[in-house]
């Protein structure tokens, strides 16, 4: 059956009929329509059995309902009242659900909406449409995603007069991000359903009923309006790109539409407008179901120095080095990165460069988050003693590192599991001590005197007038650790990865190379390729699927001698020797990389088997959890057992609060302008993940759990992404799109209208979002 608007429940006509029928009663300026009721979706598709039909898929369901005919009652008033408004007359057909427009759910988009539909047969084909859009997967994903039943909810279809409007948008009664009372609109030309889907970056508007407190001119480049029975999309003139859509005296008269609404449903609203000429047209209105209820805390980039003092570029240098060298490290990571840094710090200290103490620039939260302050450096006349530091021959490294390897091979007993509690965190102190040690050699030893070795080649180059090489192209040819490993992962994925031969040089390439890890700072939250084959059978799969690399056709050597001859005589010797230094120091500088992992490996030997006993002991609930725990709360819990459930707590709480960590570790001071991208902050909140560019449906099976999605816009069907992403941004679109709402919903960071994003951000690149200030961190 149908009914008019002003009779519409949420039990007969859905949450959208009904709040049309409220604001109608109301006098609000609602155009006219009537509801097919919820009813008539319940009896025609009674004798389907929706159960077996969605153990098919959704698909399923949605093909069944859509080939359920409308009654022919039902046809026969729909005509009837279609004649009162005269023939041709162009209407909306827009879904109603009776779980829609609550007050803790929206539902936005997730039901299909016709625009500039005409005439009864095509009327009655949009609605078995809308019916079977209520079986979509991402309307399927959502209602599951916010626990409601899928047999309680029902579909009515709102039949509604269609505004051929000439402005149109979205208003918010109060600020969804930060909370305050103001209204927020967003404005382009023609159908909303421009801004609904994101389709345009809108104009936007900030004020209160009595005063326009913001403009921000959009990117309307295109517009949708009504072209027959149909839409179509055109480009905006660009005269009109370029003004406001709305004037000051608009904007007041949507601001007092608003809160006259709010008032009304005493309720933060979410409204759907547009404007017909000077004509104010209330389309929709619902609860906003995602507002702050206070002002949302962001965490400010440190501005001063740890002592105070302004950041200088000494100080940014340090800390970006520290920030870059230990990515997003975890709570137990700081057993390896202080003492690690505390040793490069003594190494400078000696030659006169001193900053603050390690121990004073990292803090770490309650709950696991890991922030780095910036650092005081001082530079002294003792930088001198570095032109006289007697560094050791590099050509000597091989002994060195067997002496290092002889001490870590007597460290560990061959079984660890008989080894009492405390003993093992002894054991892990004397690995942690051996890599600090390594960690001195390498950058006093060999990392220091390398640069000026670097520093002295630079002249021999400029002398021989090839200023357009530097010292790393005289690196050919050089057999180093890196070299060395990949010309054997190149061997390796050159075999048939199902022959004999295969597993055999598998083996033995684990044995040789099989400590490397991929974030060789951060050794308790990482594996090695030895300890998880997964990340080497990756690297493998992508050594296969890339183009076989030319072969390099200058000699090293070549090189060597054209640079010589163009030397005068005396400098000759020189170079030569300044040059066989420079390569035995990489070589050591890459091989002492390569030992600290190795090092790395032996105490994750100590550190697997403590996880196990807490484990085992219900201290942690995975193994895996011990990362979120620091050295000092690991004691506790392996000491005293009285300790368990309060560990296991910390640790699980830690890794729900593990975004909102990694993107605090990222937080600076006013980096360089092309290191961030910047658009309208559409859901609150911070994100730390690597970028996945989803340009539309063909590319949904890239996304990965913890991906930053970016796209150009969203719409409906891309509801069921938001379930692996950790956040959005998107090139289009305002804070009151589709896409924000659904973010604000599942709890996602997202910035909308980022310009550029899908062609500036590459797959694969770490980046951090900030939801609040609308801002993208590469």
């Amino acid at each position: 059956m149908t009914i008019p608007f002003i009779d519409a429940t949420l039990a007969t006509g859905g949450g959208k009929a009904a709040n049309l029928g409220e604001l109608q009663r109301a006098g609000f300026p609602v155009p006219d329509g009537f509801i097919i009721t919820a009813d008539t979706y319940r009896n025609a598709v009674a004798d389907l059995d929706l159960d077996v039909l969605l153990a098919q898929g959704p698909d399923a369901v949605r093909a069944a309902v859509e080939a359920q005919p409308v009654p022919a009652h039902v046809a026969q008033e729909i005509t009837n009242r279609l004649a009162t408004w005269g023939e041709g007359t162009a209407v909306a057909v827009r879904s109603s659900a009776t779980a829609e427009d609550l007050p803790d759910a929206s539902f936005a988009g997730q039901q299909d909406t016709f625009l500039g539909v005409v005439g009864a047969e095509a009327i009655l084909d949009a609605v078995r449409r809308c019916w079977g859009s209520l079986w979509t997967t991402r309307a399927v994903d959502y209602r599951q995603h916010n626990a409601f039943d899928h047999h309680t909810v029902a579909l009515a279809v709102v039949i509604q007069r269609l505004v051929d409007a000439d402005t149109s948008g979205v208003l918010f009664t109060r600020d969804p991000i930060t909370g305050s009372e103001e209204t927020l609109i967003d404005a382009s030309w023609g159908l909303g359903e421009s801004i609904v889907s994101g389709a345009v970056t809108p104009d936007q508007y900030r004020a209160t009923t009595a005063t326009v407190l913001e403009r921000h001119l959009g990117a309307k480049q295109t517009r949708i309006d009504r072209h027959g029975a149909t839409t179509r999309t055109t480009n905006v003139a660009p005269a009109d790109q370029t003004r406001l859509c709305l004037t000051d005296t608009q904007v007041l008269e949507l601001a007092r539409l608003g809160q006259a609404v709010q008032n009304h449903y005493g309720i933060d609203m979410d409204l759907e407008w547009a404007y017909t000429g000077s004509t104010l047209w209330l389309l929709q209105a619902r609860p906003i179901t995602t507002t702050a209820s206070a002002p949302a805390e962001t965490r400010q980039p440190p501005t001063t120095t740890v002592s105070g003092r302004r950041i200088g570029k000494a100080s940014r240098t340090f800390h970006t080095d520290l920030v870059e060298h230990y990515p997003g490290p975890y709570p137990l990571d700081l057993a390896a990165i202080i003492p690690m840094h505390r040793q490069l710090q003594a190494g400078m200290s000696s030659i006169g460069i001193t900053s603050t103490p390690i121990d004073q620039l990292i803090a770490m939260e309650p709950d696991g988050t890991l922030t780095a302050a910036y650092p005081d450096v001082h530079l002294s006349w003792r930088l001198a003693r570095l032109l006289r530091y007697q560094a050791p021959d590099p050509a000597g490294w091989p002994s060195v590192e067997a002496t290092y390897r002889r001490q870590l091979a007597a460290v560990l007993p061959a079984e660890l599991t008989a080894v009492p509690n405390q003993h093992l965190l002894t054991l892990l102190d004397q690995v942690l001590a051996l890599v600090s040690d390594i960690a001195r050699a390498r950058f006093l030893d060999y990392v220091g005197p390398a640069q000026l070795t670097a520093l002295r080649l630079g002249r021999y180059l400029a002398l021989a007038r090839r200023r357009d090489l530097d010292a790393y192209d005289l690196l050919g040819d050089l057999e180093y650790t890196t070299v060395t490993i990949d010309k054997d992962l190149h061997r390796l994925a050159a075999l048939d990865p199902e022959s004999p031969a295969y597993r055999d040089a598998y083996q033995q390439f684990l044995d040789q190379h099989g400590a490397r890890t991929t974030q060789l700072y951060l050794p308790f939250s990482h594996r090695s390729w030895r300890e998880d084959h997964t990340s080497l059978d990756a690297t493998l799969a992508a050594v296969r699927r890339a183009p076989q690399r030319p072969n390099d056709t200058a000699s090293h050597q070549d090189l060597v001698d054209e640079i010589t001859r163009r030397l005068p005589s005396p400098a000759r010797r020189g170079f030569v020797r300044t040059l066989c230094a420079w390569r035995d120091g990489h070589v050591a500088r890459e091989a002492s990389v390569y030992l600290i992992e190795d090092a790395y490996v032996i105490a994750r030997r100590v550190t697997n088997e403590i996880a196990a006993r807490l484990h085992h002991r219900q201290a942690l609930d995975t193994p895996e959890h011990l990362k979120y725990l620091t050295l000092p709360e690991i004691a506790t819990a392996l000491t005293e057992p009285a300790s368990t459930q309060e560990t296991r707590a910390t640790a699980s709480q830690r890794e729900a609060d593990r975004p909102h960590a990694a993107a605090a570790w990222w937080a600076r001071a006013d980096q360089p302008a092309d290191t961030r991208l910047a658009g309208a902050a559409g859901s609150p909140g911070q994100a730390t993940g690597p970028v996945r560019v989803i340009t539309g449906p063909q590319d949904f099976d890239q996304l990965q759990p913890g991906d930053i999605l970016v796209c150009h816009h969203t719409d409906p069907s891309w509801t069921p992404l938001f379930g692996l992403a950790a956040a959005i941004v998107a090139d289009t679109g305002g804070r009151l799109s589709h896409a924000a709402i659904v973010a604000r919903e599942y709890g996602l960071p997202a910035v909308m209208g980022a310009a550029g994003a899908t062609t500036t951000l590459t797959n694969g690149q770490i980046i951090t979002i900030n939801g609040t200030t609308g801002t993208i961190t590469i």
